[in-house]
């Protein structure tokens, strides 16, 4: 039942990063019960104008792929503090400082200038 109920959250994606909400690590808790799935889910910000959104999108996702005589619920815990590390492997590096094109500039031209 569970890898059932992860498989449909992947099914939903945080729509500012095109990402789903099980890769992210957003799922904070999964607890199934007699004919109940609860689903806590947490934010990649406290503030996340979306929240509301992504947490009825995860609702109805796992509604659809249960059936009839299910009762889900999802709440989101606005005090958990999403980090990367959270993430799946694969999804960390998107997260990774990257150099800026102007570091890149000035790294060229060091090289240049100094041999390197």
């Amino acid at each position: 039942m569970k890898p059932q109920i992860l498989a449909a959250l992947a099914t939903v994606d945080d729509p500012e990063l095109g990402i789903d909400i099980v890769a992210l690590g957003l799922v904070r808790r999964l607890d199934i019960g007699d004919g109940t799935v609860h689903v806590e889910l947490m934010m990649t910000t406290p503030t996340c104008p979306l929240g509301s959104l992504i947490g009825e999108n995860a609702r109805a996702a796992v509604e659809k792929a249960l059936g009839a005589g299910w009762t889900v619920t999802v709440a989101i815990d606005k005090a958990a503090v999403w980090s990367p590390e959270l993430a799946d492997p694969a999804v960390r590096s998107r997260f990774e400082r990257q150099p800026s094109r102007f570091e890149a500039a000035v790294s060229k031209l060091a090289a240049g200038l100094f041999g390197r």
